[in-house]
């Protein structure tokens, strides 16, 4: 196994350019709007750290940005305001760093050239006018078509704008939702505490799978100062209180094993074998003392739900 190459992307994004420019991010819907599955947002979990984005809108090229970080699951950035009203509140957020472009060209300008490198398939642009197409936000495109945008914008020039923090972001998620729980007067103190300790895989959900699993499902550790409580599906995205303290959404996990899991890096089958990331080198699987063959020390059935998630929606392609 071995790093996937680094790839070019496009994204049209008129409706929210500024937004996401000068946040340092792309975000998207993880379907359209009927609910059915779209590839060009499925490209936002497609794109791997170091990958190339060309920025579109208004008819023009109007930055170049790097891909900082995996896409995490993410509610719709408040500064779209109503900009997208009919996007599912919930979806990908990729974090990108930008470079405005030293000339902001116009792709419809060198029709010719654009038509001989377009994709055939899921084109970010019509091969016809040069406009973008209907529908269309983040495309695989082929080095060919980078080097011509290079070309077209003179390269890149002006201050970097910085990708956004993933880490403070999902801090402000918890955060924001631990404000909603201690608001929420349906619920005793007691449930308040409960459920603000699992965010952190503290309390009674750490208990409850202590005394379910006893040692790190992988290396089988059992020194409990060594031992992390870790959501399946993450804390941010369950949706109910019982899904934050269910033990069946949690594993023991030593640090290292707990930090592939949360950042999707890592995986497991039902069956219990783990499922590796592309973006992990055989060099970096061995050097966290794992391999093809290492697999779960206990059954995960009952725990496939959960999994299933973690699978689809965490774990990086």
């Amino acid at each position: 196994m071995s790093s996937s190459a680094a790839k070019c992307w496009w994204v049209n994004h008129k409706q929210t350019f500024r937004q996401e420019f000068e946040g340092g991010y792309l975000w998207s819907p993880k379907t359209n709007a009927k609910g059915a599955v779209n590839q060009f947002y499925n490209n936002m979990r497609r794109a791997h750290v170091g990958d190339s984005v060309v920025s579109y809108a208004d008819g023009r090229i109007r930055a170049i940005g790097i891909v900082t970080e995996p896409a995490i699951t993410a509610p719709k950035p408040e500064t779209f305001k109503t900009t997208g009203s009919y996007w599912s509140d919930t979806g990908w957020l990729l974090p990108v760093e930008w470079t405005p472009v030293a000339v902001e060209a116009k792709p419809k300008n060198y029709l010719d050239q654009l038509r001989q490198a377009l994709p055939s398939k899921y084109s970010p642009l019509s091969d016809k006018t040069g406009d973008g197409n209907q529908g269309a936000y983040l495309s695989e495109i082929s080095v060919q078509l980078f080097n011509l945008v290079l070309q077209w914008t003179s390269g890149t020039v002006g201050k970097v704008v910085s990708a956004c923090d993933t880490a403070s972001l999902i801090q402000e998620l918890e955060d924001k939702e631990s404000e909603n729980i201690q608001k929420d007067v349906s619920l005793s103190e007691t449930q308040r505490s409960a459920l603000i300790l699992a965010r952190r895989g503290q309390g009674q959900f750490r208990e409850s799978l202590i005394a379910q699993q006893s040692e790190c499902i992988v290396t089988g550790v059992r020194n409990p100062l060594l031992l992390r409580a870790s959501h399946i599906m993450p804390w941010r995205a369950c949706t109910t209180g019982f899904e934050r303290l269910d033990p069946l959404n949690g594993l023991l996990l030593t640090p290292s094993i707990d930090h592939l899991f949360d950042k999707g890096l890592i995986s497991f089958a039902d069956e219990g074998e783990i499922i590796y990331s592309s973006t992990l080198t055989d060099h970096d699987i061995a050097a966290f003392g794992l391999s093809k063959n290492t697999r779960s020390r206990i059954s995960l059935d009952s725990r496939k739900t959960y999994l299933d998630f973690h699978r689809r929606v965490i774990l990086v392609p």
